[in-house]
């Protein structure tokens, strides 16, 4: 009974082996590693130029909002104060949540 148990045992694990092999000459399980990885990069890296674009943009408009706050009110600086306090408050209460 028992050498019967480890003759199957054996003979799967020979069997999952052969398969492993046999889906390594094709190409099955390293390239769909390979590509899953580059696949992964390539998304990361279109996220990451996609959250810098946006956040100059966001930034680029609120130095114009600033710009336009002194330039009408003569405050010599005092926009750029206000628009950062703007932004610090936002920050504060999406950091809350």
């Amino acid at each position: 009974m028992q050498q019967s148990i480890i003759d199957f045992l054996r003979g799967f694990s020979k069997s999952i082996i052969q398969g492993f092999i046999e889906a390594q000459k094709h190409g099955g399980i390293e390239n769909s590693i390979e590509e899953g990885i580059e696949k992964f990069r390539k998304k990361l890296f279109i996220t990451g130029v996609a959250i810098s674009l946006a956040g100059t943009g966001f930034f680029l408009t609120l130095w114009g909002i600033a710009s336009a706050i002194d330039a009408t009110f003569v405050m010599r600086g005092l926009g750029y104060v206000l628009i950062g306090l703007l932004g610090v408050l936002t920050g504060a209460l999406l950091y809350k949540k």
